[in-house]
């Protein structure tokens, strides 16, 4: 669905118009829109920085809605699957 999202941006047809010629209802695209629109916004880059220290395993994942999760250990591959999480 999200390419004939991508697709009736380019089209310049109006939401309705695009619909009746693709056999969905206005109602499901829509949905659609918002989906997109969601996935857009959370699938954005982060940055961040990492500071030496003395706890240098030492990891603070804060996720988007405030949730904090502290890690220590070496194992950056249970880091990354933290932060794929949300």
């Amino acid at each position: 669905m999200f390419k004939l999202v991508r697709q009736w941006r380019k089209s310049g047809l109006s939401q309705s118009e695009f619909c009746k010629s693709h056999g969905i209802t206005v109602a499901k695209f829509g949905y659609w829109i918002g989906k997109e629109k969601l996935v857009e916004k959370v699938t954005g880059f982060v940055r961040i920085s990492a500071q030496r220290s003395a706890m240098d395993n030492a990891y603070e994942v804060i996720y988007p809605n405030g949730v904090k999760v502290n890690y220590q250990g070496g194992d950056l591959t249970v880091l990354c699957q933290l932060i794929r999480l949300y």
